[in-house]
This record gives C-alpha cells, sequence and structure tokens, in this order.
C-alpha cells in the first residue's frame, strides 16, 4: 500500500476550506462543516488526488487468510495521512494499537487502542495516525487466493450503495 505521509504534505493543510487542519501544537483535526455524504466523498477524494501528488511510501500489508476471514494489518506510522479505497462489502475495524483520527461519510473522530466498529460497503476511509497504529480490516470472504481478494473487497471509485456505517464516533 502507498501513502503520503511526513512533513511534505503540511503546506496542504490549513485556510478555512481545508478539510484537514493542524493547529501550532501538531494537533490534527477534519473541517466537515457540512455533513452531506455525498459532500464528504467528494472532499475524500479531492484529499486524495492532492495527496497522490506528494512524496509517497510503501507500507506493507499483512494478509492472513483462515475460515473464509480475510484480515488485513497494517502499521501506520506516526504522522501519516492515508486514505483507503472504497469497501465493496462489510468489514469490521479494529484498531489493534496507537491512535489515529478517521473520517468517513459517516462521521469521524479520533479513535485508539481496541477501539472497534463496522464499515458498510461503499466506506472510504481519510485516517491521520498520531502515533505509529496498527489498523486491522475483517471481510468475509470464499476466494481462497490471496491475490484476488481485494479486487473482490474494495474498489478506487464509489458505487451506488447503502449507506455506511458509522465508524467513528
Amino acid at each position: 500500500m502507498r501513502v503520503t505521509y511526513g512533513a511534505g504534505f503540511l503546506p496542504v493543510i490549513g485556510g478555512a476550506k481545508s478539510l484537514v487542519h493542524m493547529d501550532a501544537a501538531g494537533n490534527v483535526t477534519f473541517n466537515v462543516p457540512d455533513k452531506t455524504p455525498a459532500v464528504i466523498r467528494r472532499r475524500i477524494g479531492e484529499f486524495a488526488q492532492m495527496l497522490a501528488k506528494l512524496p509517497q511510501t510503501d507500507m506493507p500489508v499483512d494478509e492472513t487468510l483462515v475460515d473464509g476471514l480475510y484480515v488485513r494489518k497494517l502499521l501506520i506510522p506516526r504522522g501519516t495521512f492515508l486514505v483507503g479505497k472504497v469497501h465493496r462489502q462489510t468489514c469490521a475495524n479494529f484498531v489493534e494499537s496507537g491512535d489515529i483520527s478517521i473520517l468517513t461519510e459517516t462521521g469521524c473522530g479520533r479513535v485508539k487502542a481496541g477501539h472497534f466498529a463496522m464499515s458498510k460497503a461503499g466506506i472510504q476511509k481519510l485516517g491521520y495516525a498520531h502515533e505509529d497504529t496498527v489498523f486491522v480490516n475483517v471481510f468475509r470472504t470464499d476466494e481462497q487466493d490471496i491475490s484476488k481478494i481485494e479486487d473482490l473487497i474494495a474498489s478506487t471509485q464509489h458505487a451506488d450503495s447503502e449507506d455506511g456505517g458509522l465508524l467513528c464516533q
């Protein structure tokens, strides 16, 4: 997985209309005055396009497949922004360790180790890791070939889907 991280993205943060704000102490928050799901989807997409133009790094994904469950585990370094793909199906989300702010079209907030939530199909997450964070997604699948699973569970574009579940309170 390639993500933008580090100080290289800081010039894009700020301004009254920016999706992401960083205060003088380095605290990152999301700016979502219009909470309409379509608006948040668009703003996350625009932010992802902007991040894609900045320096990137590879973060390996630890994948496990057992008894119809596909588990994706990602270590997100402190100070990293990342935008996930759009989920094609419901999945369970766990913050195994760390501290991360997450924005989806259904809500946003800062969550820490031990947090659990479900994401419905159609959800895309924007995250910022305040600490090194291990984030885990669990999907149900009948596919036995890990190399084929990502195309089944995720997309780079939104399709018509039911409203997503609240990821963060």
